[in-house]
């Protein structure tokens, strides 16, 4: 388990499109959920995406960003699925809840959340989209 995060208010255009895109082309014989993660000098941006097929991709993936100073932030996954108790243990102690959520003639929604483990608590939150390399939001 890692520390907690500052709570991120963004999300990088290119993260944003990859986790979309990742819901379109989902397979079917595995579970469509990943790990969102930032640089961790440039928190509080979600600018890092990588799919965990299996349970034990999970912690491998987290050990790498950890190599590389990649601070997990929390998780994604379609909205209808439950979020495994592998990926939960894993996030800190507070992490992002992104729900994809596929709609009638292809609509995609994100839901963001910020969760809390040790009090069970969900907030739902607004994400800024911010293009690749800009540092301010835009309005």
């Amino acid at each position: 388990m890692q520390t907690s995060i500052a709570k991120p208010t963004a999300i990088s255009r290119s993260a944003f499109q990859w986790i979309l895109h990742q819901a379109l082309v989902a397979d079917e014989r595995y579970i469509y959920r990943g790990l969102i993660g930032s640089m961790a000098q440039d928190m509080p941006t979600i600018q890092k995406v990588a799919m965990v097929k299996k349970d034990e991709d999970i912690q491998q993936t987290l050990d790498v960003w950890s190599d590389l100073d990649i601070q997990c932030l929390g998780f994604f996954h379609f909205e209808e699925d439950a979020a495994s108790t592998e990926l939960v243990g894993g996030m800190p102690d507070a992490y992002i809840e992104l729900k994809v959520r596929l709609s009638e003639k292809g609509r995609l929604d994100l839901l963001a959340y910020h969760c809390h483990k040790n009090v069970e608590s969900v907030e739902k939150i607004n994400l800024d989209l911010i293009e690749d390399g800009h540092t301010d939001k835009l309005v």
